[in-house]
């Protein structure tokens, strides 16, 4: 996924461009991960969109 395709889904979330720029910040940093970038935005109080795996996975 590419930061604009990021930027894009952060928008559509209803994230400000403040937050944004922070997360976009954190993944140019740290590199995609979207476990992450799922629990910063529920932390921020938005729904999780980067997720692409199964929850079962993660209780195996």
């Amino acid at each position: 996924m590419t930061l604009e395709e990021m930027e894009f889904e952060l928008e559509l979330a209803g994230l400000s461009r403040e937050q944004q720029v922070k997360l976009l910040s954190f993944v140019k940093m740290n590199g995609f991960d979207a476990k992450t970038l799922d629990k910063k935005l529920q932390l921020m109080g938005y729904e999780a969109i980067f997720s692409i795996y199964d929850v079962e996975d993660d209780q195996k």
